[in-house]
């Protein structure tokens, strides 16, 4: 009598932090978190660095990575446009950048 096992992944893992380049930006992901919910969504914190403007920490919640792949797109178009309307110690005293 054979019986047939399938094989399950012990450990489904990725190594954080991360840095994706997002128009020509680097987006850093520091954590990834399944949220405890009815239906599959996930968070993570991400921070942007544009030149020598580093963001403060926000995180973006999504349930696949293209919505991931749109939100980063859109944070750091949002983050960017900010980047060239103030000077970098204005935009560390609005609480945007460090």
């Amino acid at each position: 009598m054979a019986v047939s096992a399938e094989k399950k992944p012990v450990l489904d893992l990725t190594i954080l932090p991360i840095e994706v380049d997002v128009d020509g930006c680097t987006a850093i992901i520091l954590e990834a978190a399944k949220l405890p919910l009815p239906w599959e969504e996930y968070q993570v914190a991400v921070q942007v660095q544009c030149g020598d403007v580093l963001s403060n920490v926000f995180h973006i919640a999504y349930r696949d990575s293209k919505e991931l792949t749109q939100k980063l797109r859109t944070e750091v178009a949002k983050f960017r446009y900010i980047v060239f309307l103030y000077d970098k110690e204005r935009l560390k005293q609005l609480g945007v950048a460090r």
